[in-house]
């Protein structure tokens, strides 16, 4: 009667790998679903059984670096069988099944050895199957020329075409050579819908574009370790990759791959050589808004980021009283300040991204071609008080601006919009000339109380008593015609 494989896994190897074969503690140990070090020749697997496996590897475009303990003389051979045999036929594994006279065979073949397997050592007796890559209809178009930057290819003639199967970008046979252009043109086919951020590295030039924007781009002459990151919004669907790429001289290689969350998509068989500066944490607002107070890109350091379940996202500035910055699609990764209090400021993790100008967001008499002042005037005694959260952690922001206590609600709509509504409770002497200020530089009015923004992002403004728009060169201004008692405000940023 054979042994139950399934039973024999669970209970030797379901703590690390977990029963469903994708390792515990969240895929902190490696994986076997799916996994690469499954498929193809079976003895690597069950050398690995017999003799541990340690140090550094790559599982599933992972790194991992721990100890797998030697089983072999813990497990007899049927017992390896039956492990063996139940990883290669689940969790949508398909390989041929062992049998008995493999496994003593490969006992033998290494029963002197003492040490457990590097993966390095290991991979040269029994290599990975080839990998196939995420490019489809990948071809290379190769250009012969001496370049110092990349050239306008529309200009040059192609010394020769070359289609890949293997859906890597690689150099290939022009690799060695000197004095040359290629650009890569193929179709990716993204796994899931959301925001993926690109990684370019290369020596000398490269760009990308993606569905024929141009995302990303290390420029002029210059070796590996200038890694540069671009963002762009993927819907699912098959989308253009190009990839352009010159070789001045000396040394070449190009790197590219794509994170979405914490998952990686590699187009080229060699990955970056630059460490990343942390682990990713994205966080993610699912029921309710999720708050994160750190250093965030684009905006003043006492920053409070906010992120909605509706996927718009901001950042209120406690030193200018105001949105320093909106953007819409995932809401930031806390890898580089929760592990190892990282320094630095993290851009927000999602896409299109609208900066709403740096300076207070209050001022006195601020006129049409007057410039807005960068530091706050000190008749205006601003003060920031805090936040108090509602029932779905959504914050209500409240500060002091001449005397007047203003309650400022921003929330997130679905439709992909912003709403902000402020309230301002106005002593009996109302402050004459405070405008407030709702965008950065270049917008351009639509109507008497609607504006086009940098971003593709239309801003509304409610009609009310006591509040009049105005497109300066500093952006969207409101004049302010208080009256004692309480005041609204009602604003509204539209992404399209």
């Amino acid at each position: 009667m054979a042994m139950d494989g399934k039973a024999q896994y669970e209970m030797l190897c379901g703590a690390c790998h977990n029963p469903d074969g994708k390792g515990a503690g969240e895929g902190a140990f490696p994986p076997l679903a799916g996994s690469e070090w499954v498929k193809g020749d079976p003895e690597r697997m069950v050398q690995v059984i017999l003799h541990g496996l340690e140090g550094p590897m790559q599982v599933l475009d992972k790194n991992y670096n721990l100890v797998m303990p030697p089983q072999g003389a813990a497990l007899t051979d049927e017992q390896i069988v039956a492990i063996t045999n139940y990883v290669r036929t689940s969790w949508g594994n398909e390989q041929s099944e062992v049998d008995l006279a493999l496994v003593k065979a490969a006992r033998q073949r290494s029963q002197g050895r003492s040490q457990m397997w590097k993966a390095e050592e290991l991979l040269e007796q029994w290599p990975l199957p080839e990998k196939k890559g995420p490019l489809q209809n990948l071809r290379a178009t190769v250009y012969k020329g001496s370049f110092q930057s990349m050239p306008d290819f529309n200009k040059l003639t192609p010394d020769s075409l070359e289609e890949s199967q293997t859906g890597f970008v690689d150099l290939g046979l022009i690799k060695g050579k000197e004095g040359f252009a290629v650009v890569w043109e193929g179709d990716f086919l993204p796994a899931t819908d959301g925001d993926y951020v690109f990684e370019l590295d290369s020596d000398d030039g490269s760009r990308l574009f993606v569905g024929g924007e141009k995302v990303v781009e290390v420029k002029g002459i210059g070796g590996i370790g200038r890694k540069k990151t671009g963002r762009v919004l993927l819907e699912g669907e098959l989308v253009r990759v190009r990839l352009e790429y010159f070789q001045g001289k000396g040394p070449q290689g190009i790197t590219l791959s794509a994170r979405r969350g914490k998952d990686w998509t590699h187009f080229t068989k060699e990955t970056s050589t630059s460490k990343p500066i942390a682990p990713s944490i994205p966080l993610v607002a699912k029921e309710e808004a999720r708050i994160y107070r750190n250093f965030i890109k684009g905006t003043t350091a006492r920053a409070i980021g906010v992120g909605y379940p509706e996927q718009v996202n901001l950042a209120f500035s406690a030193d200018e009283l105001g949105i320093g910055l909106a953007w819409i699609g995932d809401f930031i990764d806390a890898g580089l300040h929760w592990t190892a209090r990282g320094q630095g400021f993290q851009s927000p993790a999602g896409q299109r991204v609208l900066g709403l100008g740096s300076g207070p967001s209050f001022a006195l008499n601020a006129g049409e071609l007057t410039p807005w002042p960068q530091t706050w005037q000190p008749e205006l005694k601003a003060r920031f008080g805090g936040y108090v959260l509602d029932e779905k952690r959504r914050p209500e922001f409240r500060y002091q601006v001449a005397g007047i206590q203003i309650f400022d609600k921003p929330e997130a709509t679905e439709g992909r919009k912003l709403v902000r509504n402020i309230r301002l409770k106005v002593g009996d002497n109302p402050p004459q000339g405070l405008s407030l200020r709702l965008s950065g530089s270049g917008a351009k009015a639509l109507g008497s109380h609607a504006f086009k923004l940098a971003s593709g992002v239309r801003l509304v403004v409610a009609k009310s008593e006591g509040v009049e728009p105005l497109v300066t060169n500093d952006g969207v201004i409101l004049r302010l015609k208080l009256k004692p008692g309480e005041n609204r405000i009602g604003v509204r940023y539209v992404w399209k």
